[in-house]
């Protein structure tokens, strides 16, 4: 680690452990900014020496972060004083639109239905303004909290962290999506240094002993202060809830190479070539390890020989063995371009190209360019090692 950036994880960790802890927004805040830096320079701007990443970004890891906090059997308060849902009680301001869409989903499949609606662009429309009141507030309470207040035992002003670019917020009526996201809530800021270190140490300051134990360990104090008996191995559990679309998204991409294999007679094992002709020889592939990318999208998962899938096992494709595969693995993102369009292209948007590439037909390039991207991030940058055939 070089000088600045032992310099700059100092001065984190001296704000993390100085700074007031009134609410849990801050340990929030530092997550997801972290899963950001890791997950989505393919949307960074660099501008005089700061980052810039859209703000919406945000917004939506803080709706899934508190998704299963606000949804547990038991009330779990995330600021100081907090109680449950009464009018003359101190809540946090997003509790009540969020707690509304629970509600909504909870005999519906839940959390993990709620994000594939999301992801889809097809939330129903009963829900479209409580979804766009809760933007708006999550957004306010990250722009009036953390934003502002983060760093100021250190460096004794305001902002002096993160930063935000003033923008007058305008919800259009369009349906929420990744890409609604990305578009309409603004952007925020960090210096190059500090999105550095959370590109290259954010996991580490997210594991053992950092932000997630500290948000776990500040929840069970001011629950304490209740009377509440809960215990911290209970609020890691929540913590660390994320939505499950796995099985979802393999039935759709199996639809789709069911019909290829029907229409062709076999379709080839993305990353051997090998035909495959019976599903009793195929196993569907995260090119890039769900184990270490948490990603189920639809362009992450191809067709492989199961031979092949247990000698790839976790590994990430090397950068060059992407690029030799490049015909076939855009040969089946084009077919599944053609049949789910809408929830592709949102996958794609989201994940691999930025909202700044909206032509769907001109998508295929920075597309593939963004995955080769997220290889070399991997390798380069986290230490992966490299897998080729």
């Amino acid at each position: 680690m070089n000088s600045r950036l032992l310099e700059e994880y100092h001065i984190l960790n001296t704000i993390i452990e100085q700074d007031k802890r009134v609410s849990s927004f801050k340990y929030a805040l530092l997550r997801g900014t972290i899963d950001i830096c890791q997950q989505k320079s393919h949307l960074e701007l660099e501008k005089d020496g700061r980052i810039w990443y859209p703000l919406g970004l945000l917004v939506e890891k803080w709706i899934f972060y508190f998704y299963p906090i606000f949804d547990s059997e038991f009330f779990i308060p995330q600021l100081n004083g907090e109680k449950e849902l009464k009018e003359d009680s101190k809540n946090i301001s997003f509790r009540k639109p969020l707690t509304e869409i629970i509600d909504y989903y909870r005999m519906k499949g839940g959390i993990s239905v709620f994000y594939s609606d999301y992801q889809k662009g097809s939330v129903p429309d009963e829900l479209q303004l409580t979804l766009r009141d809760l933007i708006k507030k999550i957004r306010w309470a990250i722009i009036d909290g953390p934003f502002q207040h983060l760093g100021y035992s250190h460096y004794g002003s305001y902002y002096s962290v993160f930063n935000w670019d003033q923008l007058r917020l305008m919800l259009p009526k369009n349906p929420v999506s990744p890409e609604y996201m990305i578009l309409y809530c603004g952007k925020f800021s960090i210096s190059f240094e500090i999105d550095q270190l959370f590109k290259y140490f954010g996991s580490f300051i997210l594991g053992e002993g950092s932000i997630l134990n500290k948000w776990a360990d500040f929840t069970v104090q001011i629950s304490k202060t209740q009377g509440l008996g809960i215990n911290r191995e209970q609020i890691l559990g929540i913590l660390n809830t994320s939505p499950d679309t796995g099985r979802e998204q393999v039935t759709v991409v199996t639809k789709v190479y069911d019909v290829m294999i029907q229409d062709n007679g076999s379709i080839p094992c993305v990353w051997s070539g090998f035909s495959l002709k019976s599903w009793k020889d195929i196993h569907i592939d995260h090119m890039l390890p769900f184990s270490i990318w948490k990603n189920n999208d639809l362009w992450n998962l191809m067709p492989t020989k199961n031979s092949i899938n247990s000698k790839k096992s976790d590994g990430v494709p090397a950068p060059d063995f992407i690029i030799k595969r490049q015909d076939v693995i855009c040969w089946y993102w084009k077919r599944l371009a053609e049949a789910y369009s809408d929830m592709f292209h949102q996958e794609i948007i989201a994940s691999l190209t930025g909202a700044r590439t909206t032509g769907q037909q001109d998508w295929i390039q920075p597309a593939f360019s963004g995955l080769v991207e997220k290889s070399r991030y991997l390798i380069d940058i986290r230490g992966y090692p490299a897998w080729i055939l």
